[in-house]
């Protein structure tokens, strides 16, 4: 059975966040959205199966893989580098329900989001008020797109991947689990909880065209999207 590597999950993670995150006008947004296709990662052979008292770094990552796609809420702090844009960064709350607040940022800009429903609120960064829109909107549309968890968390596919068992570590005080894999010059890490459920924690890439971090927390809890008060409302 082919796998799907580390590599192509930290693809699809970054393509969903970096096609979604400019700031200026929905065809700025698009012409950030050019594939980042996976095939152009080479696949690995079959993984070795472990003993369920002993599984190998690839069945654990399947299992935290599966059990993150469920979640129905949680917090990303994203971090991924872009030669030409800036950097792209994320502090957002989001819930499967598309509901999500936070921020996101690239290159110097910062725009400041909320998002209830199909109405959402931005607030770019200098700016005393917020101005409402909705989805239909070309900024809404393409800023509001980051905010599908579903979407986001639908990339976490895995099968047996070449993942490899490391050291135990800590994320944010949380016991886990890191897993390494190797493409070349890029190379991957993710953190995987050892304790509760076992949640993908972090997500690392060093080296290639967009390394960066993705960490993610607040499992589940509820997301307080609410809306600004009508007097920060730009009219």
């Amino acid at each position: 059975m082919r796998r799907r590597t580390i590599a192509i999950l930290f693809v699809c993670a970054t393509t969903v966040l970096t096609a979604c995150s400019g700031s200026g006008s929905g065809t700025a947004a698009k012409d950030s959205a050019a594939p980042r296709t996976p095939a152009a990662v080479s696949p690995a052979a079959a993984a070795p199966k472990g003993s369920d008292a002993d599984p190998t770094g690839g069945q654990i990552l399947t299992d935290s893989l599966k059990v993150t796609r469920q979640a129905t809420s949680l917090h990303l702090k994203a971090d991924i580098a872009d030669p030409k844009e800036g950097a792209t960064k994320m502090d957002l709350s989001l819930n499967s329900k598309g509901d999500c607040t936070g921020t996101i940022a690239q290159g110097k800009d910062t725009i400041g989001i909320i998002k209830i429903g199909k109405t959402v609120y931005l607030r770019p960064q200098g700016t005393g008020k917020w101005t409402k829109t909705n989805t239909a909107s070309a900024d809404g549309k393409d800023l509001a797109s980051v905010c599908d968890l579903n979407n986001f968390l639908g990339g976490f596919q895995g099968e047996d991947t070449a993942a490899e068992k490391g050291a135990t570590t800590k994320v944010d005080g949380h016991p886990a689990i890191v897993l390494t894999e190797k493409d070349g010059d890029e190379s991957y890490t993710m953190d995987v909880a050892t304790s509760g459920k076992p949640y993908l924690l972090k997500m690392v890439t060093v080296g290639g065209d967009s390394p960066g971090t993705l960490a993610f927390s607040h499992f589940g809890e509820p997301v307080h999207a609410v809306a600004p008060t009508r007097s920060s409302i730009a009219a």
